[in-house]
């Protein structure tokens, strides 16, 4: 298992492993990693001398577009109108999906929250 080498530096490993063996399983880590991406990725990731660079970076990417898709969730829901010239139904549901979706990414939507949304969100009569 060559893992290792992405979650630590040779001195903190508990790994039994030389430390060639080390700069062995970095290379094949580091390797295996550009190998999993596409070219355009895998040319842009490259520029990192070492397995833990690009995990790293990669991991950071991918919390920065999880944060992304989560105020993206928000935004929507806040900017969520009712429409007249549609059915009700159809856009309560739609609503509620978008609660449902915020709860997944764990972003609290109360009950009370969502009532005083729907009567806010109605259009005026």
């Amino acid at each position: 298992m060559i893992f290792y080498t992405v979650l630590s530096t040779f001195s903190d490993t508990t790994e039994d492993v030389s430390e060639s063996q080390l700069l062995s399983d970095e290379d094949y880590c580091r390797d295996y990693l550009l190998n999993c991406l596409s070219d355009r990725l895998a040319e842009t990731y490259s520029k990192f001398k070492t397995a833990k660079e690009i995990w790293d970076n990669l991991d950071a990417q991918f919390r920065k577009e999880e944060e992304l898709s989560k105020s993206h969730i928000v935004d929507k829901f806040l900017d969520f109108k009712f429409r007249q010239d549609m059915e009700i139904t159809p856009q309560v549901t739609d609503l509620e999906n978008m609660r449902s979706k915020m709860n997944n990414e764990n972003i609290g939507v109360t009950g009370i929250f969502l009532v005083g949304a729907i009567i806010y969100k109605l259009p005026a009569a």
